[in-house]
């Protein structure tokens, strides 16, 4: 049974009057309250239709426009860091290459992906590292991600986490392209 406490709507046990959820809307208790019948029912050796897709539902909320500002506050937060960039593009870290030593101002979320991998290529020479932060402050060295330009080099991380920049720690005359990738769906 459902019970209405100030602002909030209760769910209620019938037998017991033990609180089974508190909710901010009777319509999210309701459907609780379904879910707990639902299983009862499962329980009891009755045959009952799938739960209904909830991921069809809220598609069609944005296809129908009852849901543009939840797109329009996804976009507005993910211009927010405008200079990390998702691993699933690709491409260069850098708007130009870098001819002086220090870290890349983009990053890359490899968060999910598969695999990274980033390629450090140019003139002069140069020595460039692959950096990691897990809060975008501290950052620290992936083991055995030196490379030397030139030739040019590549570094791979499998199950990549967090965040990742190149660092260029030495440049003699250099002008250094670093590109990345990476795998995965």
């Amino acid at each position: 049974m459902i019970v209405r406490r100030g602002k909030r709507y209760v769910l209620q046990s019938k037998e017991s009057g033990r609180t089974l959820g508190v909710h901010p809307t009777r319509a999210a208790a309701e459907r609780q309250e379904t879910a707990i019948n639902m299983s009862k029912a499962r329980a009891a050796g009755h045959k009952l239709p799938p739960p209904p897709d909830e991921r069809g539902e809220t598609m069609r909320k944005l296809r129908s426009g009852k849901a543009k500002f939840v797109l329009a506050s996804f976009l507005f937060g993910a211009s927010a860091h405008a200079a990390t960039k998702p691993c699933a593009v690709g491409g260069s870290l850098a708007p130009s290459p870098a001819t002086t030593t220090g870290p890349t101002t983009d990053t890359i979320n490899a968060r999910g992906a598969p695999a990274l991998v980033m390629q450090a290529s140019g003139t002069g020479t140069a020595t460039v590292v692959m950096e990691m932060s897990c809060d975008g402050t501290n950052w620290a060295q992936v083991t055995n991600s030196s490379m030397s330009v030139p030739p040019s080099q590549v570094v791979s991380v499998l199950n990549p986490t967090c965040i990742y920049r190149a660092n260029v720690t030495a440049c003699t005359t250099c002008s250094v392209t670093i590109v990345y990738a990476c795998s995965g769906p």
